[in-house]
C-alpha cells in the first residue's frame, strides 16, 4: 500500500515550481493511510515535514481533520453520536500546547467558572511536557475534577455534570502517537493544529488558542470549509485558548456562518510572581487566597468564553457578567 501514498509525497515535494498544496480529498485521503498503518513510517514523516516546510493550506487541514474524525468513528467513537441538546450548549475547549509562555492552567478554572453557571463545557488534551508550567491533566484534582476513561463516559458525565476532562490518548491513541513524533522530528507538525479542530462531541462552539498568529487564519478558514458553527480563536499563551491579561488582544470568531473579530483591552500592567504549584491553583479556587492577578486571568479568559456562548452580547457585558460568577464563586 506504500506506493499510493507516494504520489501525494510527489505532489508536495517537486521542487519550487512544480510543487503544489495538496487538494481537500487528496490530503483526506493521505492521511487516513497515515491514521490506518498503511502508510510506511518514512512516507508519514515525509508526508508531515513537507506539510509544514509548504505552510498547510486551509484545505489540508480541513481534509485532514475529516480524515482524524472518521478514524475516530472507526474506533467505535462515534463522533457527534451524542444528545443534540447538550451538543447545542456545549463548549468545546481543546488543551494540546506546552509551549514555554505559560505556568499556571488559570483557563482551567475559567472553563470551572463557567460549569458553575450552567455552561457544559468539554476539555479534552494531551499531556505533554512543559518546561516551565503545569500542565492542564496535573491540576483537575485542585479543582475537583479528574480525568474520564472514554469518550462514552464524558457523554455520560455530561447528562448530568458540565465539565469534564478527556486525555487524547483515551480516545485516539494513533493521535497521540503522531503528536509525539515531534520529538524524533524536532519540529511541530499539522497534527499540532489538526487535533484542536476534532471536537470529538459535535459541539456548536469551539473555543481555542494559537500560539503564532498566522495560524489564526488557517483555522478559521478550516473552520469555515468544515462547517464548524462557532468558533473563537485568540492568541493565547502556550497556545492554549487562555487570554494574555497584559496586552489588547483580539477574539477571532465564527457566529452565524460569518466571521467577525473582537477587540479586548488589557487587564493588568505588568506580570505577577506566584507559585507554579497545584497547591496554589486549588487555593484561588478554593478561596484560601487572594490574588488580583489571578482573579483577571480567570475572569478575563472566561468573559471570551462567555461572549462566544452568546450569554453576552459585547465585550463590557461579558467582562461584567465573569465578575459576576467569580464573586458568586468566592462567596461559596
Amino acid at each position: 500500500m506504500t506506493n499510493t501514498y507516494a504520489e501525494y509525497i510527489r505532489i508536495l515535494g517537486r521542487g519550487p515550481t512544480k510543487s503544489r498544496h495538496l487538494t481537500r480529498e487528496e490530503a483526506h485521503f493521505a492521511f487516513a493511510g497515515v491514521l490506518s498503518g498503511d502508510m510506511s513510517d518514512m512516507q508519514v514523516g515525509a508526508l508531515l515535514l513537507l506539510l509544514r516546510y509548504r505552510s498547510e493550506s486551509p484545505e489540508e487541514l480541513a481534509g485532514i481533520v475529516t480524515a482524524i474524525r472518521e478514524h475516530i468513528a472507526s474506533d467505535s467513537v462515534l463522533v457527534g453520536e451524542n444528545d443534540g441538546s447538550v451538543a447545542e450548549n456545549l463548549v468545546d475547549w481543546p488543551s494540546y500546547s506546552s509551549g514555554r509562555s505559560r505556568r499556571l492552567p488559570w483557563f482551567l478554572l475559567s472553563a470551572k467558572l463557567l460549569a458553575e453557571n450552567g455552561i457544559k463545557v468539554f476539555m479534552h488534551g494531551f499531556n505533554s511536557h512543559l518546561e516551565n508550567g503545569l500542565l492542564t491533566e496535573e491540576c483537575l484534582e485542585a479543582v475537583g475534577e479528574q480525568a474520564v476513561g472514554s469518550v462514552h463516559e464524558a457523554k455520560e458525565r455530561l447528562a448530568t455534570e458540565n465539565f469534564v476532562y478527556l486525555p487524547l490518548r483515551n480516545f485516539s491513541p494513533k493521535l497521540k502517537e503522531l503528536l509525539e513524533i515531534r520529538s524524533i522530528l524536532g519540529v511541530r507538525s499539522i497534527v499540532n493544529t489538526a487535533v484542536k479542530l476534532v471536537n470529538p462531541l459535535g459541539a456548536k462552539l469551539t473555543f481555542l488558542g494559537i500560539f503564532h498568529p498566522a495560524y489564526i487564519t488557517l483555522n478559521v478558514a478550516a473552520a469555515n470549509l468544515l462547517k464548524q458553527p462557532s468558533l473563537g480563536v485568540i492568541k493565547g499563551g502556550g497556545g492554549e485558548a487562555e487570554r494574555n491579561i497584559l496586552k489588547p488582544i483580539k477574539l477571532y470568531q465564527i457566529a452565524n456562518g460569518a466571521e467577525q473579530i473582537s477587540r479586548w483591552a488589557s487587564l493588568c500592567d505588568g506580570p505577577a510572581d506566584y507559585p507554579v504549584t497545584c497547591e496554589y491553583l486549588a487555593d484561588i479556587w478554593q478561596g484560601r487566597c487572594k490574588d488580583d492577578y489571578a482573579t483577571q486571568m480567570i475572569v478575563g479568559t472566561a468573559a471570551q468564553a462567555l461572549y462566544l456562548t452568546g450569554r453576552a452580547t459585547n465585550v463590557e457585558e461579558a467582562e461584567k457578567l465573569a465578575l459576576q460568577y467569580w464573586h458568586k464563586h468566592s462567596e461559596q
